[in-house]
């Protein structure tokens, strides 16, 4: 192979290459994923990756990190993890395929197998021919629906451009007060991004009634939204920004929908990004309805010779059937895999996904699976759910710590629809596990014979998984769990079953007129008589498990409206 070609390579040079057994558009994961397994299982073939950006190979779940100083340089995001930097020439040399950066693609002639590459720091184009095509286009952000006014100090978070930016005026203390647009996944992280190291006063606005929206039920999202709270972020939700100006300083001012307006150093749009498809849409490759590149189990699109992966495509969701978008670098890499494959001449497929992520705030790790209760119920599924608090490990362990968990199950056959998790406790393995099961369409009684690694170390002896397995049978055999956090009737009693240093440590509210009655659960049975078994009854303990115990007993004794109130006290008030 011959030298490196980059932005500054003459297009003269370029012209006299005019042809690759593959070529490869996008150069962030699937692009690069995809080139180097082909390079290693075709060491003989020709391939040529085209990168519209200067920046190569990046992690873009990293730039929260970068922006928030934790992460001392951007080159850090692009380095291998022996410390290699992941530039053109690494990957002619190391994994054998050739990478132009600052080349745009144009446009794509099928009929020709061609397509046209313009480089950006002269203008000039030249066209290259290919075997086969690999479209890893990514994502754009989403634009507003509202007027914005032209500023570097308004802009989105989805390219190193935006993370560098915000991360040189914080480091030069041009930000004082930010405000970020946006509750979803990026723009929660960048909350931490702005207010941790920085110091800076940060607003987060959100058109919905809660944060992570589309992944999260609304007392789950509660939790995360305490956690902002105390770490001092103002929190808008049901907030609707109508514009964006600048004040007679230059500096942002944001109006929202109502006469509210909030003046700003730093303005983030985190509106969400979606697929970057014009290349694919113009030359005729058919496009998913969710805007999305359409490709089959193979990641090959309507054209035999070209195959799509990473945020351009959809992907097909396994537990809903239908196609999805999910911009999330884990699945791009392994599309990347299964192209690479399958170009190779082997047989790979990409069978689904079921929405896997994680995102850390301040001291909270929320991480999610599958489907949401509010996203079951939409697609007509029978969902129902239980909740749980846990510790990471033993109580008897030093430093364990906590996490609240719901579980969706569908009704009607125990099948396995979603978890969700929150807290300062290890959350990652319970969310994995559950997405193994996802993917078999796993049952409760599944979900019971999993069997986990025990040690005090790492793990509870009965798994949290194996906790809410039993909790979602008890409940399909009459035991009624409620949210944490449920507004209950006024009529309502409220069955305090901690004990009394937990109840004086951590008293339930008792500001909203309803009783609250408090018996320990060891009393119980001597004190039943102060019931009265006419009225609702909702349990409470700390994290669950006693409640439900409770609720038991009361059942066995003739009480009949008795609720559960899930994951207890820590859950609702955490």
């Amino acid at each position: 192979m011959g030298g490196v070609a980059s932005a500054a390579t003459p297009v003269s040079m370029l012209m006299n290459d005019t042809r690759s057994d593959f070529v490869i558009v996008g150069g962030v994961a699937a692009g690069p994923k995809t080139a180097a397994t082909l390079a290693r299982r075709m060491p003989d073939a020709k391939i040529t990756l085209f990168q519209k950006e200067k920046f190569l190979s990046y992690a873009p779940c990293g730039m929260p990190y970068f922006a928030s100083g934790d992460i001392e340089s951007f080159q850090k995001l692009m380095m291998t993890p022996y410390g290699v930097v992941r530039d053109e020439r690494f990957f002619e040399t190391s994994k054998g395929f050739k990478v132009i950066t600052g080349a745009e693609v144009t446009r794509i002639d099928r009929e020709k197998k061609s397509v046209t590459v313009r480089m950006l720091d002269t203008g000039e184009s030249f066209v290259h021919q290919y075997g086969k095509l690999v479209l890893a286009t990514g994502a754009a952000p989403i634009k507003p629906g509202f007027p914005v006014a032209d500023s570097p100090m308004i802009r989105p978070f989805t390219r190193p451009d935006d993370a560098i930016a915000f991360r040189n005026a914080a480091q030069q203390g041009e930000v004082g007060k930010a405000v970020i647009i946006g509750g979803g996944y990026i723009g929660c992280e960048l909350v931490e991004s702005a207010a941790g190291m920085w110091g800076i006063e940060t607003t987060l606005i959100e058109k919905e009634s809660q944060v992570l929206p589309n992944v999260l039920d609304p007392e789950m999202a509660a939790i995360v939204e305490r956690e902002m709270i105390r770490q001092g972020i103002e929190l808008m939700t049901s907030a609707e920004v109508e514009r964006i100006d600048l004040n007679d300083s230059g500096n942002p001012v944001v109006s929202i929908r109502g006469g509210d307006k909030i003046a700003a150093d730093y303005v983030f749009l985190c509106l969400g990004v979606r697929p970057s498809v014009s290349l694919a849409r113009d030359c005729g490759l058919r496009i998913g309805g969710n805007d999305g590149i359409h490709v089959d189990t193979h990641m090959q699109t309507s054209d035999p010779d070209i195959y799509a992966g990473g945020d351009c495509v959809e992907s097909y969701h396994r537990i809903t059937g239908a196609n999805v978008c999910l911009p999330m670098g884990s699945l791009a890499n392994r599309h990347g895999r299964v192209i690479a494959e399958n170009l190779a001449g082997n047989e790979a497929e990409f069978r689904g996904v079921v929405g896997s992520f994680f995102v850390k705030i301040f001291d909270v790790n929320v991480g999610s699976v599958g489907l949401s209760q509010k996203a079951a119920e939409a697609l007509d599924f029978r969902a129902e759910a239980v909740w749980g608090t846990f510790p990471d490990k033993p109580d008897f362990y030093p430093e364990f710590k906590l996490f609240a968990a719901k579980m969706v199950y569908a009704a009607d056959d125990g099948r396995l629809l979603g978890l969700q998790a929150a807290g300062a406790g290890d959350i990652c393995s319970h969310v994995d596990v559950f997405s193994s099961f996802l993917q078999r369409r796993g049952m409760l009684d599944d979900l019971l014979d999993f069997e986990h690694g025990y040690a005090p170390p790492y793990s509870e002896p009965v798994d949290p998984l194996h906790h809410l397995a039993g909790m979602a049978i008890a409940q399909e055999m009459g035991t009624r769990f409620v949210a944490p956090g449920v507004d209950f009737s006024d009529s309502a009693l409220v069955l305090d079953v901690r004990e009394e240093h937990e109840v004086s440590s951590r008293p339930w509210p008792t500001d909203h007129g309803r009783e609250v009655l408090h018996i320990p659960s060891g009393e119980l049975k001597q004190r039943i008589g102060e019931l009265d078994s006419s009225k609702t009854i909702y349990i409470v303990c700390g994290r669950g498990s006693r409640s439900y115990q409770v609720a038991l007993m009361l059942k066995q004794a003739g009480f009949e409206n008795v609720h559960v109130v899930g994951g207890g006290v820590l859950a609702s008030l955490v």
